[in-house]
């Protein structure tokens, strides 16, 4: 989802957490939030594609962005 749906979903009070984690790409993060239903959701751009990030601030603040304060961080 896009970061403009997301902040949709989180002003209506949908999405529990922010999550950044490892990305499968070697040396760069992903962005997911944990749904209200279960499951998680990706950051995504305008295209459906996962919006990769190569340190972990850019990451965060994209998850600050959709309205969350703060941001789990996976170290997997």
């Amino acid at each position: 989802m896009t970061l403009n749906e997301l902040r949709n979903l989180y002003r209506e009070n949908l999405l529990v957490e922010a999550i950044i984690e490892p990305s499968i790409q070697e040396g760069s993060w992903v962005v997911e939030f944990r749904h209200m239903g279960g499951g998680f959701v990706l950051l995504t751009d305008v295209h459906g594609e996962e919006c990769h990030y190569a340190d972990l601030d850019l990451a965060s603040k994209s998850a600050m962005a959709v309205g969350f304060q703060q941001v789990r961080i996976e170290n997997q």
